[in-house]
This record gives C-alpha cells, structure tokens and sequence, in this order.
C-alpha cells in the first residue's frame, strides 16, 4: 500500500528533463512532412522557396527575423542535400548561429519556433540535443547529422507561390484603384472650379468642397486595399453629385437664354438669331408706301407680343410658386423642427457651449443622411430648389416617415426627389406637415 502511494506521488511530482521538446500537432506534422521528402523537381534549386518567402514576406507569415534566420541556415545546406534519399539538415550549433546574427541564444531558439509554426522547418535531435554531423568530403553527402531540417520547406513551394501571385494581383488591383482616385480628383477640381462661376451654386459648392477636402488626402502604402475602394466609391458619388448640379444649372440658363436671345417662330421678316438662310424681299419693306409698311409690320408686332406674353406668365408663375414654396418654409421655425424631429435626428444635433440655431438643425439633417441611404446628390439637388433650410426639414420629416411602424418608407432618397419635383410645382406643404408631426407628438404625450 505504501509502494503504490510513493508511485503515485512520484507520476505527480515528475517533470520532464530540461531541454526536452515539448510534442504538438504541428510538430509532429513537421516531422511528417520530413519524413514524406523525396528531393526537390529537377529544375527547383534550393533558393527558389527563399525567394518566394522574400516576396511573400509578412502575408504568409514570414518576418524579416526569421527569413534571415532562414537564409542562414539555408546556405548552409548543399545542393545534394535536397536530391532524393537525403535531408537538408544544417547542424551549426546555437551558440555559433548567436554569435553569427548577433542576437542571443533564446532568440535563436524563439525564431526556430516560429518557423516551425509556420511549417518551414523542424528538428533532428540527438539523444543530448547537440548539434552535430559528419559530411563525406568527396561526395558532399551527409552521412550523419543533427540539427535543424529544411525538408518541410519542399511542401511549402505551391502554397508559397500562390501567396506571391495573390500579393502581385493584389498590387496590381491596389494600383488601379488609386489611378482611379488620382484621375477622379483632376476631374471634381474642374467641376468645383466650374460651379465657382455658378452665383447660384455658392451655398452648395461650400459643402461640395468640404466634402473633396475630406477624401483628398495622400494614398500611402498602408491603406488597403478595402479603405481605396471606400475611398473611390466616395470619389464616384461626388463626381457625379457635382455633373448632376452643374447639369441642372446649365439646363436652367440655356431656357433663359433661349427666352431672352431668340426671338418667335412666327417672326417671318425678322432673322432668327441662329437662322443663316436670308428671306427673300418684296420690296414692300423698302417702299416708301406708308401704308405698305404698316402692313408688313402689324403681324410680327402681334407674335412678338404673344410670345412675350407667354414667356412673362410662364416666369410670373415660377416666381409665385417659389414665394408660395418660400413663404412656406418661413412659417416653420427651428423650435418648431426640433419638437417634431425623433430622437435619432437629435442624436446628430452637434454639442456647443451656445443656444441652438438653425445651423445646429442644418448640420443634423447633413448628417442623417448616410444612415438614411439618400445620396448627397439628391440633397443638393433639394438644397437649389427649397434651399437648405427646407431641405433639413425634408429630412426631419423623411427621418420620422422611415420610422413609422405602419408604413415606412422604404426608399428615403426617391421621397426627398418627390418632394423636391413637388416644391417645383409648388405642391409641397412642408408647413402642414411639421404641424401634423407636432400633433401627433402631443397626443402621444397626452395618451
């Protein structure tokens, strides 16, 4: 009974002796895969798979400590080593590798470890864990040896190589999206240069260079390759943000330079501004006839009245719907906004040391609408027709429509531009519709 409790006590206290390698999946693996070498393919030498950890470098794993210390053993290995029926197996001892790469003795130990991790290595071991081994002179073969084994190295070369052809279409792609942005950046500072000319662009062009002056700074190598295409997609949206808005406006002065520079259709003795082809006289419009004169004048006299009759009511009925749209617009008050906004548009309200404006709400509603989905262009676009002032309110009221439990909207960005082409029409009560969301707020206060 008490032999069998000294065993017992002797299992638990036992330690393995020191310097002993403690055995894992992956070692034993490594162990596998040496004993599975059967030489390098005739046309690989023993530098190919060093090459292609170089350029693999830290996207398989491999860190400048333990390729160098890789080379160093690698070089110490003969091409005969990696022939079939042998093993590549360096026996420098760790105190002459220490003293070689001028590090110490742990670290050496530290790097073998984290090759052997990675599969590119493994151990031959002595009974004392020396390394030794004796190499025939003539024929260069080892004859025995203990030490550090390369052979794992072998299996390493087709996952290796599509590491390196991976890193390179990576690159390539890396590469073309940051020509992309580069061009992209050429093309909006045209276009921001362009809408400077535009009086009518000034309050939107602040924003638009706010947001390049967001985007535009330096591509370094450490961006990767998901943060460039975030960054072109942004790129994209504002290029084409700032085509839309240019596009509008060029539409909106090309219609009054056609109004104000052409003149009728039903002008027949009056050249048309773009009209090259000559009418052919009667030589009633050189008479000295009174009378004939009068005549020939009387029926352009006519259309020209029609047609700036008809050009003045149509600028006359633009102008009311734009005060009706205005007038509309000033009947909601920033206090009005914020009792009907929701809590996720007060969440954007930014912080100061002052009381709130209409800037605060500004600045919310700008910032809503990533969350919402609605593209910047659409908010310009808002912006030129309600001003932002409406447009802020829009989005107060697009922001509680998107959570209403009943009927949600499910496309914020089409609402906004539906909202914006009735403001046109002068359709759009914004008014109304605040003072519906301040009712609604009450009588769920009052429930």
């Amino acid at each position: 009974m008490n032999y069998a409790k000294r065993i017992m006590e002797h299992i638990r206290t036992y330690e393995p002796p020191v310097g002993g390698r403690v055995s894992s999946p992956k070692f034993r693996a490594s162990l596998q895969r040496a004993e599975e070498f059967n030489g390098l393919e005739e046309d690989v030498n023993r530098f190919h798979a060093l090459k292609l950890i170089k350029k693999a470098g830290k996207d398989a794993g491999f860190t400048a400590e333990l390729i160098e210390l890789l080379e160093y053993y690698l070089v110490r290995t003969d091409e005969i080593d990696w022939t079939e029926g042998n093993q590549p197996i360096c026996y420098q001892s760790v105190v002459n590798t220490a003293q070689d790469l001028d590090i110490s003795e742990r670290q050496v130990r530290n790097r073998e470890r984290a090759l052997n991790a990675l599969g590119a290595l493994t151990w031959e071991d002595s009974g004392n864990f020396k390394r030794y081994g004796v190499r025939d002179r003539e024929t260069r073969r080892i004859m025995y040896a203990f030490g550090v084994d390369l052979s794992p190295l072998a299996s390493l070369i087709s996952t290796l190589e599509y590491k390196v052809e991976e890193k390179k279409a990576l690159k390539a792609l890396w590469g073309e999206h940051k020509r992309k942005i580069s061009g992209l950046r050429a093309r909006i500072r045209a276009l921001l240069a362009e809408a400077a000319h535009h009086s009518e662009l000034e309050a939107l062009l602040t924003d638009m260079q706010s947001d390049y002056d967001d985007i535009a700074y330096s591509i370094r190598t450490y961006h990767r390759l998901d943060a460039l295409k975030a960054l072109l997609e942004k790129h994209q949206t504002l290029y084409q943000s700032l085509i839309e808005a240019l596009d509008a406006t060029s539409k909106a002065v090309d219609n009054m330079e056609i109004t104000d520079n052409t003149s009728s259709r039903e002008e027949t003795d009056y050249p048309h501004i773009q009209c090259t082809t000559k009418t052919k006289s009667n030589k009633l419009d050189t008479c000295s006839n009174p009378s004939g004169i009068s005549f020939q004048e009387s029926v352009p006299k006519v259309s020209v009245r029609n047609a700036k009759d008809s050009t003045f009511g149509k600028e006359q009925k633009e102008t009311e719907l734009a005060t009706k749209t205005k007038d509309d617009i000033s009947k909601v008050t920033w206090k009005q906004m914020l009792n009907a906004c929701s809590e996720r548009f007060k969440n954007q309200i930014p912080i100061h040391d002052r009381p709130l404006s209409w800037d605060d709400l500004l600045d919310a509603a700008y910032q809503l609408l990533p969350e919402l989905g609605i593209n910047k262009a659409a908010w310009w676009q808002s912006c030129q027709i309600l001003g932002r002032h409406g447009a802020a309110i829009c989005i107060m009221i697009i922001d509680q429509k998107a959570q209403d439990p009943h009927d949600p909207v499910r496309n914020p960005g089409g609402y906004l531009r539906e909202m914006t082409t009735r403001a046109k029409k002068g359709e759009l009560n914004l008014h109304g519709s605040v003072f519906g969301l301040l009712k609604r707020e009450k009588e769920k206060y009052d429930a």
